[in-house]
């Protein structure tokens, strides 16, 4: 049984999509189901199964009032109920999990805990968030700290999606048997057209992302553009992302003067994400921070290579083989990686980009990584 902090829903359809897909991987090998609850504007239940997973989704009526510890209890207490429509719902359709397998530690893990003592059915953690990592910072206050750890404490195991995550959880007192699982990339959907060379002449660098800038740092993006497209005029480049978040950024291109070299468009999924990635000749991702960031497999996976920051989390899969990696807010360092896959367009073969990541991410394997912590945890529970 998933149960998760982030899931895809009504309110946010993206939310948490890489859990859905580790849900998705394991149905090949277990009966899977998915639990998840959030705020909205009316409350209600959604059953469902989708994609194999038999899926529960609880909508809790959005407190409005901002009466100070009266609306966060008030908030607390809908979650919590909302929680309790779910699991008596999944315990009437499918008695008990023989696992429960939650997602992100903070709070949904509390819920975990609970049901290890009141089901009397073990649970293990995987862990997405950034906020353990020092750029971001938002792993802080007494509360969160302290159950946190008692999340921690409790879970028969805790599972991350790379070991440079897995050290910022160690120095934060999160401590537990860890294992590395990456996230989940459908390898026969992210793979090669083999036309990434049709594209008229042009350069195409491509970004996709939550545009947040103060993690993903499109503006530097953008600015490093200014350069490249001053020395190579036919160098294009495309950023997609929520609408909303936008609006800034394209202000920007004006401003720049460069707004007929950048196209923005609002998210892509699936087969359009694929075909968009397979138009780029590079995928760009100037972040600060981050865990893993699926959109970089992803892209590797179609045989695009990638130029990114020089993280630790990223530094474990990112290479000279399939891409460049650069200083975290280093522009010159971005632009002279971008000249160079103007310059070298045609040194990157898709088949060989594709081969550094495909074993490591496809649902099989990642699938069998979950089974084995699963088998692990059961035979000692």
């Amino acid at each position: 049984m998933f149960i998760s902090f982030w899931y895809p829903n009504r309110v946010k359809p993206l939310l948490g999509i890489f859990v859905k897909r580790h849900a998705a991987a394991l149905t090949k090998v277990a009966d899977v189901s998915a639990l998840y609850v959030c705020a909205d504007e009316k409350a209600g239940i959604e059953e469902s199964n989708e994609e194999d997973i038999y899926t529960i989704r609880v909508y809790y009526k959005r407190v409005k009032h901002n009466i100070p510890l009266f609306s966060t209890g008030h908030k607390v207490w809908r979650y919590l109920r909302a929680w309790r429509k779910a699991l008596r719902l999944y315990k009437l359709k499918k008695g008990k999990p023989d696992i429960v397998h939650s997602n992100i530690v903070y709070p949904v893990s509390l819920i975990a805990a609970y049901l290890k003592f009141k089901w009397k059915v073990p649970y293990i953690i995987t862990e997405h968030w950034t906020g353990y990592l020092p750029a971001d910072g938002r792993y802080k206050g007494n509360a969160m700290k302290f159950f946190s750890r008692i999340a921690v404490k409790y879970a028969s195991a805790v599972t991350v999606v790379s070991e440079h995550l897995k050290k910022m959880m160690l120095e934060a007192k999160l401590d537990s048997i860890y294992y590395v699982v990456s996230n989940v990339v459908d390898t026969n959907l992210f793979k090669s057209s083999g036309k990434h060379d049709e594209t008229g002449g042009t350069i195409n660098f491509l970004h996709v992302s939550s545009l947040d800038d103060k993690q993903k740092n499109i503006t530097g993006i953008i600015r490093t553009f200014t350069r490249v497209i001053s020395d190579f005029p036919q160098a294009r480049l495309t950023i997609i992302g929520p609408k909303r978040e936008s609006e800034e950024l394209q202000n920007l291109c004006q401003e720049l003067n460069i707004k007929d070299s950048v196209c923005f468009s609002d998210y892509v999924m699936n087969e359009e994400l694929v075909r968009v990635l397979n138009s780029a000749h590079a995928f760009v991702l100037f972040s600060n921070y981050e865990t893993q960031a699926v959109v970089l497999l992803e892209s590797i996976c179609c045989g695009v290579p990638v130029i990114t920051t020089k993280m630790e989390a990223i530094a474990e899969y990112v290479n000279p083989k399939n891409g460049i990696l650069v200083d975290a807010g280093n522009e010159q360092q971005l632009y002279n990686a971008m000249v160079n896959m103007i310059k070298n367009a045609n040194t990157y073969k898709p088949v060989e980009v594709r081969s550094t990541i495909v074993e490591k991410v496809n649902p099989e394997a990642v699938a069998q990584q979950f089974l084995n912590v699963y088998r692990n945890v059961l035979k000692f529970s």
